[in-house]
């Protein structure tokens, strides 16, 4: 079985189940499987034939369980990409060869989080602005003071109006030509900051990403390297902005985006070090504000981040349910004080204090933000929180405007 997967223990109607995630995405569904099979599970291991499987359960359990049955479970497990297998593997290099010749991201999402149908797309997110949670549809610039948002990438049923209210914002005071798309690296990257040339597709039409700025920035690093950006493939934190950014500008503004993954800082975070004594994570920081001084255009930034990841889903002992939303959003407003008073550096540290025990998902990208957007004042526009009850966990986000 591959090492890489994630495998929690999970309730559902009544039926103790096993949940197994794929953080490479490679498996493209979650998949559940009865509890009782976790002895057959263990023996998964390439060094294990049937038949040695067969004996080591029979010692276990004292049960014979039918070879037949072992076989159906390899099969069924290896057409989901589960094993580490050669079937596995031929599909990995069929997917990155694919990849390395594309000019365009597809939408992973369309059908799934959002409608493929324009038509129904664009329906769908204007309710998130006109209905009863909304913030209202934004209907002209005000100014050009706003320098960047914090938007959420959290599932968009149900929880849309909290991008709505950073959209419109960005909208109403910005006149930007340019975003930067800073999104989470969930599955890991490369690199701690990876750019990808690639165009975004969305239902809504393509956003178009400005690879003339981008080719500048990688110019001024200091550390030269080749760009390889297939972690972009499916992670959707940029493709939800990209969405966004397509539905309320769409005829209105001409645009471009700079997809960046940020990868994680939990290391400096448990070694209590400042991103700001990292010298490869300020090199690319001084190559990106060198980049946008240099090129003149209007330009704003945009942290794709959700706040606390909290409950047995994330790894915690302890459940979460509504009963603690205000717990939860206590937290959240200490640590968000410190962005409301324009410190990254306090916002850091006050996460280092727990060692990031909430699994702040946005840290990286909200840090980074406004260490490039170098704000002077901040807000907090709306704040939410979603459960999954199946598994009594919680993750908190907010939209801020940053000026």
């Amino acid at each position: 079985m591959r090492s890489d997967l994630v495998i929690v223990p999970v309730e559902l109607e009544g039926q103790k189940l096993l949940m197994f995630q794929d953080p490479s995405q490679w498996c493209e569904e979650i998949v559940f499987m009865p509890i009782e099979l976790a002895p057959v599970l263990q023996f998964f291991d390439g060094a294990h034939g049937v038949r040695e499987i067969q004996e080591q359960l029979m010692r276990l359990t004292g049960q014979l369980i039918m070879s037949e049955d072992i076989e159906r479970l390899i099969k069924q497990m290896d057409s989901r990409y589960l094993l580490d297998s050669e079937n596995f593997r031929a599909y990995v290099n069929q997917i990155k060869s694919g990849w390395e010749n594309a000019e365009i991201r597809p939408e992973i999402l369309a059908g799934r989080s959002y409608p493929i149908d324009p038509a129904q797309c664009s329906k769908f997110l204007d309710e998130f602005y006109l209905g009863e949670n909304g913030p209202g549809f934004p209907e002209k610039n005000l100014n050009n003071q706003l320098k960047a948002i914090i938007a959420p990438h959290i599932e968009l049923r149900g929880n849309g109006s909290v991008y709505a209210y950073a959209y419109k914002k960005l909208f109403e005071e910005s006149q930007a030509e340019l975003f930067l798309v800073l999104g989470i690296a969930h599955f890991g990257a490369e690199d701690i900051l990876v750019f990808s040339e690639k165009h975004f597709q969305t239902p809504l039409g393509i956003a178009e990403t400005d690879r003339e700025f981008i080719q500048g920035v990688h110019r001024r690093l200091k550390k030269k390297g080749k760009i390889r950006d297939f972690s972009h493939r499916r992670e959707h934190s940029i493709e939800l902005q990209a969405l966004f950014l397509t539905h309320i500008f769409k005829e209105r503004r001409k645009f471009k985006i700079v997809p960046i993954l940020v990868g994680s800082f939990q290391e400096l975070i448990e070694k209590g070090i400042s991103p700001a004594e990292d010298p490869l994570i300020m090199d690319y920081v001084n190559a990106i504000k060198e980049e946008i001084k240099e090129s003149g255009k209007k330009t704003a930034v945009i942290a794709s981040a959700d706040l606390a990841h909290l409950g047995p889903r994330y790894g915690d002992k302890e459940t979460y349910a509504p009963i603690r939303e205000e717990e939860i959003k206590e937290d959240d407003r200490k640590m968000l004080q410190w962005l409301e008073k324009v410190d990254p550096e306090g916002f850091i540290q006050e996460v280092a204090k727990i060692k990031d025990r909430r699994k702040i998902c946005g840290l990286a990208p909200i840090y980074l933000a406004f260490k490039i957007a170098e704000p002077t004042k901040a807000e907090i526009l709306k704040w939410s929180v979603w459960y999954d009850q199946s598994s009594r966990s919680a993750v908190s986000f907010c939209a801020m405007a940053v000026y």
